[in-house]
């Protein structure tokens, strides 16, 4: 692979509404406060339904990905998803990530991550070992947290989730973007490198 463009860290991922990054805006609010320094929390503007992380790539590549995506993702119907309810990784014992849930009418979200994942592996970009689950990540839990912080963030996130207040209006995808990551001292900066958008009806 060419290196002339230097490297670029690079993601694939679907675009979410403001009115959703509001939502989620309040609810890392509400959250913080009651977990106060525990957390990492993600800045709202950044919040993004991944569907690969690819790591730094050669920036000349950013137009061969796109162009090998088209034809796959072109072929997925666009659907509709919403956010709903909050859970945690690996597990509600010793979370380590926090996030938002996704809900999906059909079973195109799957269909259309796996193509990204399938064009990609030919494209020899590693294959994700784990299944994919989709979320959208609101913070991570800080290490060295005591027994009792674990158990407020806990408490935290399983009381937001029953009450069914972290809920959004259903959304369309349409598009994928590959986004690329710049790093500043204020945070990361997340910007569209291209698209490619799914069959309309």
């Amino acid at each position: 692979m060419s290196t002339l463009g230097g490297y670029v860290r690079a993601f694939i991922a679907i675009e979410v509404p403001q009115a959703v990054r509001q939502i989620l805006a309040e609810t890392i609010r509400e959250l913080a406060d009651q977990v106060p320094g525990n957390v990492r929390w993600v800045t709202p503007q950044g919040i993004h339904l991944t569907l690969k992380f690819l790591g730094d790539i050669p920036t000349d590549d950013s137009g061969k990905i796109l162009e090998a995506l088209r034809s796959p993702i072109q072929q997925v119907p666009a659907f509709w998803v919403q956010v709903s309810g909050l859970g945690m990784f690996p597990n509600a014992r010793r979370p380590r990530v926090l996030w938002a849930g996704v809900e999906v009418q059909q079973e195109s979200l799957s269909s259309l991550q796996q193509r990204v994942e399938d064009t990609l592996a030919q494209m020899d970009y590693p294959t994700e070992k784990q299944s994919f689950s989709p979320h959208l990540t609101l913070g991570r839990v800080r290490d060295g947290v005591s027994p009792g912080a674990r158990r407020r963030i806990i408490q935290a996130i399983s009381k937001a989730s029953s009450v069914s207040r972290v809920v959004s209006e259903p959304w369309a995808v349409d598009q994928v973007h590959l986004f690329r990551t710049t790093f500043t001292p204020n945070g990361s900066i997340y910007t569209s490198m291209g698209s490619v958008s799914l069959t309309q009806d």
